[in-house]
């Protein structure tokens, strides 16, 4: 009987889960059925990106310019040397001082070389009076040629003594070869020098020069005798104008560069050896030439790219540059007269956006 019992729960159970399955199925079956709610889709129109244009015309006539840094140097620089062995004695001129070609640097100690002088003066006139007192006895027959000859040979022999005498005692005075600026005494007073040994350094500022490096493919547009303008950094950009004076045959072959120098007047010293300075060379002068802002121009990873504004929309061009002028850019190719490129905006569109232009110039 218990068996029974149980066996109709069992069955029981499973009826009632059946049921409650096939109900929620028929649910499910019923929600599907029914008419779905509308849902009405919206499109928003994206709004014009305000743009400012420029209208581009071309420039008749461009100097295209090469600027270039360079440092100044002076125009000669000159170490003195001493002819003699000796002691120096006196020097005259303090560094830093400005001499003039012919002044006395410094004195040798002379006083060896005045006593040869002196003895050798002597010599010189002795054997000069004799071999003028033989000429005349020659003439009376009192004495032969040979005796003539021997005392004129004597007398040439002698003076040309004094003469090297008198020569070896100027060298113990040194001259400045040149005008300029006394940069370094290298001796004191006191020191014994020899042949060749440097004394002093001179240092000719009336003129310095520019020393610039022109890269290999700008070297075809100088030339020699023109002129340059020279902006120094340390003077507050001043200006000075000079000439090319030279340009080097060889060039540097680690820089493929070549040196060039371009002269400077410095009558009041402002322009010192060692200052930064930029040389602008005039290369050559362009037609009809296409500038952009420079600030237009999109770089990306292959090339550049602008925007124009074409009947209201955003048209993107590749665009090839050229020589860049301060804050504008030569376009080779890519726009041409009349287009409105976009200035202002040209960062927030993408082809075929829409724009507005707010300003055109």
């Amino acid at each position: 009987m218990a068996e029974k019992r149980s066996t109709w729960h069992r069955v029981r159970k499973t009826l009632i889960s059946l049921v409650i399955m096939l109900g929620a199925l028929a649910a499910v079956v019923a929600i599907a059925r029914m008419p779905g709610r509308t849902v009405d889709v919206v499109e928003r129109e994206i709004p014009p990106v305000n743009v400012e244009t420029l209208v581009l015309k071309p420039v008749p006539k461009l100097a295209d310019y090469l600027e270039l840094p360079g440092s100044i140097e002076p125009n000669a620089i000159v170490e003195v040397p001493v002819e003699l062995s000796g002691k120096i004695e006196e020097i005259g001129p303090k560094e830093g001082d400005p001499v003039r070609e012919g002044e006395v640097i410094l004195h040798l100690d002379s006083r060896l070389l005045q006593a040869e002088v002196n003895s050798a003066r002597a010599q010189a006139e002795f054997d000069r009076k004799n071999y003028e007192r033989l000429a005349e006895l020659l003439k009376r027959g009192v004495v032969n040629r040979n005796q003539v000859e021997e005392a004129e040979a004597r007398a040439t022999i002698s003076g040309a003594n004094y003469e090297v005498a008198r020569t070896n005692l100027a060298k113990t005075v040194v001259y400045s070869p040149l005008t300029g600026i006394l940069d370094e005494l290298l001796r004191e007073v006191g020191e014994y020098v020899a042949p060749g040994d440097a004394i002093a350094r001179i240092v000719d500022v009336a003129k310095v020069k520019a020393s610039i490096q022109v890269p290999e493919k700008d070297t075809p547009y100088i030339r020699q005798g023109s002129e340059i303008a020279v902006s120094v950094d340390a003077l507050d950009n001043r200006v000075f104008r000079g000439k090319l004076t030279y340009i080097s045959e060889i060039a540097d072959p680690s820089t493929r560069s070549t040196r060039v120098e371009i002269t400077l007047n410095n009558p009041n010293r402002r322009l010192r050896a060692g200052m930064i300075v930029r040389a602008k060379f005039r290369r050559r002068t362009l037609s009809d030439v296409l500038m952009v802002p420079l600030a237009s121009v999109i770089p990306l990873e292959e090339g550049r790219v602008v925007y124009v504004e074409v009947d209201g929309m955003a048209e993107k061009r590749k665009v090839e540059l050229g020589l860049i002028q301060g804050t504008e850019v030569q376009v080779l190719d890519g726009l041409k007269p009349g287009d409105r490129l976009i200035v202002v905006g040209h960062r927030l569109v993408g082809p075929g956006q829409r724009v507005q232009v707010t300003q055109s110039s």
